[in-house]
């Protein structure tokens, strides 16, 4: 073997020692390649299911919290009706009683709320308070009509006195013994008062059906 044939040989060596580097560098290259796409695309699938957990997790709060605010609304348009109900009712109570001291039985009609008064207290000497207009009234008519009813109820009456209220009121009575501190408020105003909060019960149970009922 010459010379050249030597250094021919020891090349194709090299160049096949170098051609197996070369394949087995590139096949590590590929193995790592595909190990890094494989990777990637298990963390993208973790990413993503994670992602739509999340937004699943976020719609069904912002579900809860959106029928929570209907909710709400729902309850508020339903006191707001009732309310509604309730004023419409008062307003029209409000101007029956307004004309009530123009009625020919009006004092009848403060007969009955002393006689009302009267029912709850003890003694047989009363007190009957009442609007300055209403006083004369009260002496005149009224109080033989309480006598009236109430001895037809078996109770005697021994004396009635009438005192005007400090201040104007819309009708009505307000009743004590004398020298005492109870004393039955009769008036239109609280009268008044104590419908309104019937009407609002009223309304409660029989103009909204149950399923409408606030809870």
């Amino acid at each position: 073997m010459t010379e050249q044939e030597s250094v021919d040989k020891i090349c194709e060596q090299i160049r096949e020692d170098g051609a197996k580097e070369v394949e087995s560098i590139t096949g590590k290259a590929r193995r790592t390649a595909d190990e890094i796409v494989s990777r990637a695309e298990a963390k993208a699938r973790q990413a993503g299911e994670r992602i739509v957990k999340d937004a699943v997790e976020r719609g069904e709060t912002a579900k809860r919290r959106t029928l929570s605010s209907v909710s709400l609304e729902v309850r508020r348009i339903k006191l707001r009706a009732r309310e509604e109900v309730v004023t419409a009712v008062m307003s029209r109570v409000n101007a029956a009683v307004e004309e009530a001291r123009s009625r020919a039985d009006y004092a009848a009609v403060l007969a009955g709320l002393a006689a009302e008064a009267i029912r709850v207290l003890e003694g047989d000497s009363f007190v009957v308070h009442a609007d300055r207009r209403d006083i004369a009234l009260l002496e005149a008519k009224s109080f033989p009509r309480i006598r009236e009813i109430m001895k037809a109820e078996g109770r005697s009456v021994r004396s009635l006195e009438a005192k005007p209220l400090p201040g104007a009121a819309l009708g009505g009575v307000q009743v004590s013994v004398p020298g005492g501190n109870v004393i039955f408020d009769n008036t239109f105003e609280a009268r008044l008062y104590r419908f309104r909060e019937e009407t609002r019960s009223f309304v409660f149970e029989e103009v909204f059906s149950p399923h409408d009922r606030i809870e």
